[in-house]
């Protein structure tokens, strides 16, 4: 209906414009980031998600800042290289429409009275340069003439800036012909509010020679026109300051039958000699077979064979591309913070393909940790010196400590708990070990437990929209302390690792009475787990809230089977009460929703603020609703519950989630999918959402059972009835090893796995390999 996968990369291609809303992909190499849509570049940051932005779509505006106007007395109106937006039609298409999204570059073209035109944006692996190259060829019989003006908008500050501030007073920008290079050259200095001189920088931008006029006043280069469908005045204008700039400049083409011309363009910080080697035709086409060589390195990585096709290629290619997305977007907003919760899910799913980055993270989170152990709800991207979210939310520690446990498990590299940073309200140095140790027993110190023994839910836990359950100091949440569990058994197994000698049993014993206390106060006679306790005394998300509601909260539940509080005797009822949370879109988190009869003291989401199934709201939110929900059923070795959900989670099956409904591209994880008044199954948010990091880990972790540990391969599959063979090629510790199903036995590197050992958090029996 819009288009097709590309088989063999993480490619799509587009054969339409009018597609249901805007469809993102991302191009991204830690320096830069761009994200396109079908109507071209949306927004590029550099060193992202901290630093400025390059260019900006604001809110509600559909096309680019960056584009080509095309104009000719051969034709009537203006179109642009990506056909839109013109002055034609809002709906008419050109003929043989095709949008290339590839790893590697994104690819626009199209036909259009007697033209075709083709424009490739691309990223390099390193540097913040982005190019764009356009080629129009004349495939008529009769000669044409052309104005080909480029236009872009720059930005160049933060995000979001002060209500009172304008971006374009802290912008000085000129425009004049380099005599060295030939090219004309605008160039933007980013002037400081603040007098720091570390926020001073230049963008530059590069056309060809051989242009006539150009223009660097935004509001000239419109005229009577707007942003999209500009006047293309053009003054020779070579200073501004004060008012917005633009960058524009106008080419005359003639083209003969047959005859092509290209015009290139390129977008650097500070470098204009950097810039000007895309000009060259084989230079640009050696970025794009670069970028190429280093996605199919990616992909090598890791490596599923199954009988499903589909699925195949969506976790060989999607999921890798879309966590590396992820790492760079942090959710996207982009704030300059990173979620600290989300930091350490994200790159615990990216462990599976890269190693490095993870470490960083690991100690950047760690300088703004305070010394009492807690962790911000947001972290500054810059580390401790620069803005946090301070709101009072408690499970960024469990979070933490789980990822921590999981890098080392997946790097051996131990060495990383002798390195020493300092914290975020102190100077002093402590060792990774020591922060490790104040993080976990942060959740068991007196003023932090409550009055049924668990641990105070304060600002909120994973559930977001549970923002006043606890501020006055009394309530609880049962989802950190059933993930404190597994946090203290993991700060143990790392100590006993250290040294075997080491008394652990102040851990191991808190951990048991958290259990013992989640089972006696938390579980109902419903048969499922209590989600919270509120400042006004009351269970929330239980047998019978405040409104009168039975009311299961899936999240609170499946961590207590994936921390071992729920023994396999609760696993049946539970499972039942979950099979309520079925709808035709997935899983819900919860339900009924909330608000149509306020509740006190929870948050926003029981006060009537957030609408029935908006967000959170009895949705079907994709990263607690499946994503933690598969990983439970892999502990319940539920295989065909667990590879189901797993497909619910992926969008790519449109029996699931038909394109027409979900309005969001095939290959784009999203937030969630809402049951809206107007929106029946829309998606929510593509790419920005934990989900990304709950399918890798829940294709090679929980469905394919590879789990590293402290001292080698756990290796505990949990397949559908179906799935009777499979390959998984996966790297480990540098080195490729290959994991093969046949029927009911398992080999590991042509080896059959017999030897089995209990699992660290369950106790399940599970295959051990010692490597």
């Amino acid at each position: 209906m819009y288009g097709k996968f590309i088989p063999n990369t993480a490619g799509y291609e587009i054969k339409t414009l009018n597609l249901p809303t805007s469809w993102e992909y991302i191009y991204e190499n830690r320096d830069v980031l761009l994200k396109m849509d079908q109507f071209g570049p949306v927004y590029a940051q550099a060193n992202p998600p901290g630093d400025i932005m390059l260019f900006k779509r604001e809110q509600h505006q559909k096309f680019s800042p960056w584009f080509v106007n095309i104009f000719s007395d051969s034709f009537e109106g203006k179109i642009t290289n990506f056909f839109r937006p013109n002055t034609i039609s809002n709906t008419d298409e050109p003929q043989n429409l095709s949008i290339k999204f590839l790893p590697e570059c994104a690819i626009y073209s199209f036909e259009y009275r007697g033209i075709r035109v083709v424009t490739e944006f691309i990223i390099p692996k390193k540097g913040t340069a982005i190019s764009m190259r356009l080629k129009i060829k004349n495939i008529s019989q009769n000669n044409i003439s052309l104005n080909v003006v480029p236009q872009l908008v720059p930005y160049l500050n933060e995000a979001s800036m002060a209500l009172w501030d304008k971006y374009e007073w802290y912008l000085d920008s000129s425009c004049e012909k380099c005599e060295k290079c030939q090219k004309l050259v605008f160039k933007t200095k980013l002037l400081s509010a603040d007098a720091s001189g570390a926020k001073r920088r230049s963008a530059v931008f590069v056309l060809p020679d051989g242009y006539e006029r150009f223009e660097i006043c935004l509001e000239k280069f419109i005229g009577q026109g707007d942003l999209v469908r500009p006047e293309c005045n053009l003054t020779n204008s070579n200073r501004n300051y004060g008012y917005p700039p633009v960058y524009a400049a106008s080419y005359k083409w003639d083209l003969a039958a047959d005859e092509e011309k290209s015009l290139t363009a390129s977008l650097t910080l500070d470098d204009v000699e950097g810039a000007v080697k895309y000009f060259d035709d084989s230079y640009f086409d050696q970025q794009i077979s670069d970028r190429k060589a280093e996605f199919e390195n990616l992909f090598s990585k890791n490596h599923v064979k199954t009988d499903d096709k589909d699925f195949d290629n969506f976790v060989n290619y999607w999921l890798p591309i879309q966590l590396n997305w992820v790492a760079s977007l942090d959710r996207g907003w982009p704030t300059g913070m990173r979620g600290s919760r989300d930091s350490a899910q994200d790159y615990a799913g990216l462990l599976y393909s890269n190693t490095v980055a993870p470490k960083e993270i690991i100690l950047t989170m760690l300088e703004c940790q305070r010394t009492d152990g807690w962790f911000p709800r947001q972290y500054s991207a810059k580390g401790k010196h620069g803005k946090h979210d301070m709101r009072t939310h408690v499970d960024a520690g469990v979070f933490f400590a789980e990822f921590l446990h999981k890098y080392i498990a997946h790097t051996q590299d131990f060495d990383i708990l002798n390195l020493e940073t300092e914290w975020l309200d102190s100077d002093q140095k402590d060792t990774v070990l020591e922060h490790f140790i104040r993080a976990v027993e942060y959740y068991i110190k007196d003023e932090n437990i409550g009055e049924h023994g668990l641990c105070k839910i304060r600002g909120g836990d994973w559930l977001d929209a549970v923002n006043t359950a606890g501020l006055l100091g009394r309530g609880e949440t049962v989802t950190v302390s059933a993930q404190e569990v597994m946090a203290l058994k993991y700060l143990a197994d790392i100590l006993k690792t250290l040294n075997p000698n080491a008394d652990v049993s102040k851990y191991l014993d808190a951990a048991d009475k958290l259990t013992e206390n989640l089972n006696k106060y938390a579980f109902n006679s419903a048969g499922f787990y209590n989600g919270l306790f509120n400042d006004d005394g009351k269970w929330i998300f239980s047998e019978c809230d405040p409104d009168g509601e039975s009311r299961m909260y899936g999240v609170a539940n499946y961590y207590a089977i994936v921390s071992g509080v729920a023994k396999k005797d609760k696993f049946a009822k539970i499972i039942e009460n979950t099979q309520k949370l079925k709808s035709d879109m997935g899983y819900r988190l919860f339900s009924p929703y909330l608000g149509e009869k306020p509740i006190d003291k929870v948050g926003r989401i029981a006060s009537g603020d957030v609408p029935p199934y908006l967000g959170e709201n009895g949705n079907v939110y994709n990263h607690g609703s499946q994503g933690f929900l598969l990983r439970a059923l892999s502990e319940a070795d539920m295989g065909d519950m667990a590879f189901d959900v797993l497909k619910w989670l992926l969008p790519y099956d449109n029996e699931k989630h038909p394109t027409e409904l979900a309005f969001t591209p095939p290959y784009a994880i999203v937030n969630c999918w809402q049951q809206l008044p107007a929106f029946h199954h829309r998606g929510l948010m593509c790419f920005l959402t934990g989900s990304v990091a709950m399918a890798m880990r829940g294709v090679y972790e929980w469905i394919f059972g590879i789990r590293p540990t402290l001292d080698g391969l756990e290796i505990a599959p949990c397949l559908p009835a179906t799935m009777k063979n499979a390959t998984v090629d996966f790297e480990y510790l540098g080195k490729q090893h290959t994991l093969k199903i046949d029927g009911d036995d398992i080999y590991l590197d042509g080896d059959k796995l017999t030897k089995k050992r209990k699992n660290l958090i369950t106790d399940k029996q599970v295959y051990f390999v010692k490597l």
